[in-house]
Parts: C-alpha cells; structure tokens; sequence
C-alpha cells in the first residue's frame, strides 16, 4: 500500500495563495513603470512587431491572427481577456496615445461592444512601434514564455514614458491601480527638467506637468495645491467635470464628458431626470455626437442654464472623481522579478529616466559588438588586399575549402574567422572600387567603436542621447492639452425649489398610511383608495412646500411634496419614504405651505401677545415665540409645544423627534395650531378635559412634555387630543355604549391643564371614534 504523505492544512493554503497573489500582481494586473504596460499588453505589442511585422506601413491583419499569436506563444490566459486588452489600445478615448491602429468597429464611447476578433483588423501605430524598436538590440533582458519554448522580453525598450502618459487601470489581490493619463509634452518635458536637475523638487516638475490630461477632455476642478498633494503622495481624488457652452438662450452644448463616463448612459440619466421633472430647466435631450462629443441639452425659455447644469453636475456623471493611485511594479536586483510600490511624480519619472539610460547604454554596447566584429573582418580583408595576388594563387593550389583557410591563417596571421570571410567574399569584390569602399568602411567604423568607446565612459555623453531622443519623441508625438484645469469653481447655490416645478396639488392621505398627490379632487368619496380604506387627509401644497407625517412614535417626518406619487391610483404607503419602527403609525398630517398655515401668535413667557405684530423689527427679548406652533399629546397624559420652524424641511428617513416618550408610551394626536386655540382631551376612564394652548410652554428641542391631564386609574390613558378653534368643534369620542359625544366648549368649560377634567360618563369606558376627513383648501379655492 503507497504511503501517503500529511501537509498541514494552514501551511499550504498560505504558500499556495502566496504564490496566487504575487502572480496576479506581476503577471497580470499591474504595469511596470519603465514601459508603463500590462504583461498581455506587452506581449501583444511584441507579437505584432516580432512575429507578424505589423508596423504602421504594413497591411493591417485580422484581430484573430493577433490574438491567436499571442496565446499560443506568450500569453496563457483566454482569447478573450487578449482581444479587450489589444482593443483598449486601439480606442482613442480609452488610452490619450493609442498604440494600436484598429480596422473595423472597435467599440465606441457610447459603450458599445467591438465586433467579434474575426471581423476586426489591426497593426501597430507609430508611437506602439517605438515602444519596440530597439528590441532586438539587446536593450533590455528575455526571460523564457510559460511554456518554456521561446523568450519574451521582460519590458520593452519604450522611449516615451508611457506608464504616466497612456495611464493604467488594474485590481490585483491587496492592491490596486488607477493612473490617470497624462499630455505626452507635458510629461516628456517634465523628464528633460530632471535630467538637467536631478534634485529638482516637485514644484518644478509640475510647471511642466500640469495634472492629467484625459482623451474625453472635460475640466479638473482641484486646487493647484490638491494636486500637488496627489502627485507626492501617489494618491488622491481628481475632480472632473464635463464642459459645455450654450447656444442662443434656450440650447446648451456638452462639448466633452468625464473620463471613464460611457456618452449613452450619460444621456439616458439625464433623460431620466428631465422625464421625473427633477429638473424643469431642460426640456429635452439628444446627442448629435459625430467624431465630437456633442450633447444638445434644449432649455426652457426663461429658464438659467446655469442652474441646469449645476443640478446635472449633481446628479449625474456629468461630473465625477477620478480616484489616483499611481502604485506600479518597479525594478529590483533582480532584471527578471519587478516588485510592487506606490510611486510618486518624481519617482516615477526617476524609473523611467534610469530606465532609458541602461537601455542606450545596453544599445551602445550592442553596436559596439557588432562594429568590432564587422571591424574584425574588415581588417582580415585588408590584410589579404596588400597581397591579393599571393592570396589567390595560394587559394587555387589548395585541396578544398579547409585547406585554403589554414593556408590562409598561416600565410597572413589572420584567425578562423577572417580566413572564411576572405573565402567567401564575392569576386567583384575584387575590383578596386569595392576594395577602397571596404577600406572607407573601416575607416568609419573604426571611427564609430572610438566615438562609442568614450560614450561607456562618459554618463553625461549618454544622458545627452537621452535628451535628444526625448525631444524628438516630443517632437513627432506631442499634441495639444484636452484637459482644462480650471480649479474650484464658484460656488453657486440653487434652492433645490429652483428644480421642482411649482404646482398646486392636494396631498391625500389614508387612514391605513397610503399616500399620494393629486392636482384637484371633486368630493372625497371619489378619491380613489384601497378596499376598505378612507380618506384622513386632503391637504392643500405646492409641489415647492413640504408636508410633515406625526407618528405614534414622537417623530415628524418631513417630505417634499413633489417627491410624493401623483397618482389618481392608490399612491404609496408612507414607510416607503422612511423608516417607521414596528407598529408605528401616523397620528398627524400637516401642510407647511406657508398659504395654509395658520398665523402663529407671538407669546412673551407664554402669555399671547398679539399686538406684536403691529411692530417693526426684531422681537423685543429672546422670550418670543412667534408660532404656529405644534402640540403633541401622549397616552400617559403628557404635552408638548413647539415652533413648527424646526419641522419645515425635509427630514432624513429617522425624521425628527417631537417628544420623548417613556416605554409602552404613544402620541394620540400632533397638530398643528396658531396658539390661540384650546386643546380638547378624553380619557378611557371617561372624562374629559379642555384647556388653553398658551398653558403649554413652548420647548426650545424635543421634550418629555408637562402634565396635560392628570390621570388616577393606573389603566387610564387618553384616547385623543383636538385643537379646536371653534366652540362647536372639538374631539370625538364613543361611549361603551355607542354613544358619540363630542368634547367641546359649548358642553365643558375651559379649565387648566394638570386636572382630571370632568366626567363625561360615571359608568363604561370611552374609545376613540374616527374622526371627520380634514380638508384644507388655498384661499379663495375650493376643490
């Protein structure tokens, strides 16, 4: 029987995902910062220059043949993964320099998808050639492919600095990165500031480079400072807005939008929140884009388009962050292992530049093998040419080929090599045109070797190459900046009124919590509600006001009229808007349109004053309230007053608190008043009390309340509370017996609050009878 070996659990799971982890980050999902590419970017590049000669004058190929070349090869991951990375290259709003010349249709900026790798075609750019063409002039180091039969180059010899000029995007496992690309001028001269100052600090190197420079456009809107903080540290958000210019007075132009922003989605938003009337500004949207982004926005006569497109700058990817974080493999000691770090401007650069200078020194060093051996030969031709005569006759009389290069060493001292060279050579060459031609050669390569000789000795004759090779770089390749860096921009407010359209409605509320907008009703029976429902509430507002919901809870929960449904259907319940706890209900519905709001009487140390309203100017002490006022009442006889001002905006889902209630305890009723009303309570235990509304403070903040009606038995509790304002109005309530009766002033006097109240039966028990639907109309209009 085989014995079988254990291997702790921990240990191998750790080695194994150890060994996961470093090659999805230096195989797959990070760029190196000497060449700035992807491992299946770079062996794309090589694929196409290497083993297809795709140049920029070559004929363009099928997608398929490229991608095929490169699995089979180097790449041992899907075909699919391949063609996206080959497209990404080929689209000029994904990369600022494209390195691939793409042939068919390779997507768009509208999102769409590139046609399948069989009907494409594709070579090389002029500026994805460069990246390669000194690869097979030892520039850089080879190291075998995954399956061992051929080599690959481990970066390729680019002489652009393409890591910070084309960008990068990319998750590995515990990192990530995002690089943001950069104006190929910008960039290159940023390159030649080091060079000449090699300590330069930061500042320096970014009066050259300004910030990104994305292929969309748009306009960074970080301070000069922001960027300076991100381009030190390697990370940090890029705000970036899309631009437009209007037209006229009624039509905007989107000219370019966010990087990264597919155009269709972009549109299809905006759509969206014309359609919901979230911004009553535009009236329509269409995109007449060709090679040019073009966005035609109509706007509304009379309206600001400057408001429109803040709120789209808002509220849509008109305007978004792009998240920096420029961590790439850099070099180690070891020429075939990269590792992983956060980099800065500088240091980036510094890779890039050190980088470049062991490639031309790597390419000096080739030429200079290759003219000393070319050099090697020509001076076994000349040796032989000073005797050329002897030379033949000596080659004649040989037996074979062998033979006459042994004579040909031993004669003229000439080693293996030049003998075969001499013996190969061609008789025309023989003529003494061609024999002086070969001397003249000499002469210049011998000439060419000294020249290179004092460049290896010289690192300031080699940094001078890369100089004049960066300029020309720049000069071939640089184009305008797209990208405007105008900083923060003015602040502009716009009231979020601004963008609702301003209209009349009533707000219907249900008893079992429904809720909804309608513009006008013909009598409450007809609204329509849900079986066994009823109409509660029929409120007047503009679509610019706010409505406030008083729960069971001690919370009001504030909404905007125009976000409620309007709907002639059943509306939605009220906890789709917020976050009601179990068993919570409404007990309360107020309109905070100012039109129907009642006039609040100011009150000094609680006590009415109405005379101040004759007054100019501020309140006479910091004693004044000036109402309307909410009043809420708990089951454990409990009262609060305050300001309805803190409830007026819209609240979060939590809404906002009324009262602090005690356990077990909830409010029966929240209303709202002017102050110069009375409040109408009853009590399970039937009786009845009616007091002013003044006898209430007025609490700055939720409170626990003061004592509205006190209560004897321990299973007492009120069942309602009414501000009336009208002696024959007042709170309705039902005997045990079905008797309804009404607490009002015309059948009880107008005590203080903190009493019992009086009795309004001696046998049985009260309960609350459903109150009458409230109607509440503008003035001077009737539903």
């Amino acid at each position: 029987m085989p014995v079988v070996d254990t291997i702790p659990l921990h240990e191998t799971a750790r080695e194994r995902y150890l060994t996961y982890a470093l090659s999805v980050i230096t195989s797959r999902a990070l760029p190196d910062v000497r060449d700035g590419l992807k491992p299946v970017q770079r062996r794309i590049l090589y694929a196409m220059y290497t083993n297809l000669r795709l140049g920029p004058e070559s004929r363009h190929r099928k997608s398929a043949t490229i991608v095929g070349e490169t699995m089979g090869k180097y790449h041992p991951h899907g075909d699919t993964a391949i063609y996206d990375a080959m497209v990404r290259m080929a689209q000029d709003w994904s990369l600022r320099a494209p390195l691939v010349d793409g042939q068919g249709n390779f997507g768009s900026l509208d999102g769409d998808s590139p046609a399948a790798m069989r009907y494409t075609e594709a070579r090389l750019r002029a500026l994805g050639a460069e990246l390669l063409r000194e690869i097979k002039q030892d520039t850089v180091a080879f190291r075998p492919t995954y399956d061992g039969q051929l080599f690959e180059p481990v970066v390729l010899p680019s002489p652009v600095p393409n890591f910070l000029i084309n960008g990068a995007t990319g998750i590995a496992v515990g990192m990530a990165t995002n690089v943001p690309p950069h104006n190929l001028g910008e960039v290159v001269d940023a390159c030649l500031s080091l060079i000449k100052s090699p300590n330069a600090r930061l500042d320096t190197l970014l009066r050259d480079v300004q910030g990104p420079d994305f292929p969309t456009g748009g306009r960074i809107l970080n301070t000069p400072e922001e960027i300076a903080a991100i381009y030190e540290t390697g990370e940090g958000p890029i705000d970036l807005r899309g631009e437009y210019e209007t037209e006229g007075k009624t039509t905007v132009i989107v000219t370019s939008i966010p990087y990264a922003v597919t155009k269709a989605d972009l549109i299809e938003k905006i759509a969206d929140h014309i359609r919901a009337g979230k911004v009553p500004q535009i009236v329509d949207v269409r995109d007449e884009s060709t090679e040019d982004v073009r966005i035609v926005l109509e706007i509304k006569r009379g309206a600001s388009a400057e408001a429109a497109m803040a709120y789209l700058f808002k509220h849509t990817p008109l305007q978004s962050r792009f998240h920096v974080n420029l961590t790439a493999l850099v070099p180690t000691d070891n020429p075939e292992v990269a590792a992983p770090q956060k980099v800065d401007l500088k240091t980036a650069l510094r890779h890039f530049l050190d980088f470049r200078l062991e490639v031309v020194t790597r390419r000096l060093e080739h030429e200079l093998r290759a003219l000393e051996k070319r050099i090697h030969i020509l001076k076994g031709f000349a040796i032989i040419f000073d005797a050329l005569d002897e030379a033949i006759k000596l080659i004649r009389s040989s037996k074979n080929k062998a033979d006459a290069n042994g004579r040909l060493r031993h004669r003229f001292r000439l080693d293996e090599e030049q003998a075969d060279a001499v013996l190969e050579i061609k008789l025309y060459r023989l003529a003494q045109m061609e024999i002086d031609a070969i001397l003249k050669e000499l002469r210049e390569k011998e000439k060419r070797a000294k020249a290179i000789r004092a460049l290896l000795k010289d690192e300031d004759g080699r940094w001078k190459i890369v100089r004049a090779e960066l300029r020309e770089i720049k000069k071939q390749y640089a184009d305008d900046r797209r990208t405007a860096i105008s900083g923060p921009d003015a602040v502009v407010e716009y009231a979020a009124e601004d963008y609702i359209i301003k209209e009349d409605v009533y707000v219907i509320v249900t008893k079992d919590g429904w809720v909804k907008r309608q513009r006008s009703y013909t009598d409450l029976d007809a609204i329509r509600v849900r079986e066994g429902d009823r109409v509660l509430y029929a409120l007047a507002a503009s679509t610019r006001a706010t409505i406030g919901f008083f729960s069971s809870a001690g919370r009001c929960y504030t909404i905007r009229v125009d976000d409620l449904p309007q709907t002639t259907g059943y509306g939605d319940p009220v906890q789709k808007y917020f976050d009601f706890a179990d068993r919570e209900t409404v007990v309360g519905v107020a309109s905070f349109d100012a039109r129907v709001m009642p006039v609040g009487v100011p009150e000094v140390n609680g006590v009415p004053q109405p005379e101040l309203f004759q007054g100019d100017g501020a309140p006479p002490s910091e004693d004044v309230t000036v109402g309307p006022y909410l009043v809420a009442v708990s089951t454990d006889g409990l009262a609060v007053r305050l300001e309805t001002e803190s409830f007026v905006e819209p609240s979060n889902k939590n809404g906002r608190v009324v009262m602090r209630l005690a356990n077990g305890q909830r409010v029966v009723n929240a209303e709202v008043c002017s102050g110069s009303e009375n409040v109408c309570l009853a009590s399970k235990q039937g009786r009845a009390l009616i007091f002013p509304v003044p006898q209430v403070p007025v609490f700055k903040s939720a409170a626990k309340g003061v004592i509205a009606m006190r209560l004897e038995a321990r299973d007492d509790r009120v069942l309602g509370m009414a501000v009336s304002d009208a002696a024959r109005r007042g709170l309705e309530v039902e005997t045990s017996r079905g008797r309804e009766e009404t607490v009002r002033t015309t059948k009880f006097d107008v005590t203080n609050r903190g009493n019992k109240g009086a009795t309004i039966i001696s046998r049985g028990t009260l309960k609350a009878a459903t109150p009458d639907p409230v109607e509440l109309h503008l003035p001077g209009r009737e539903s």
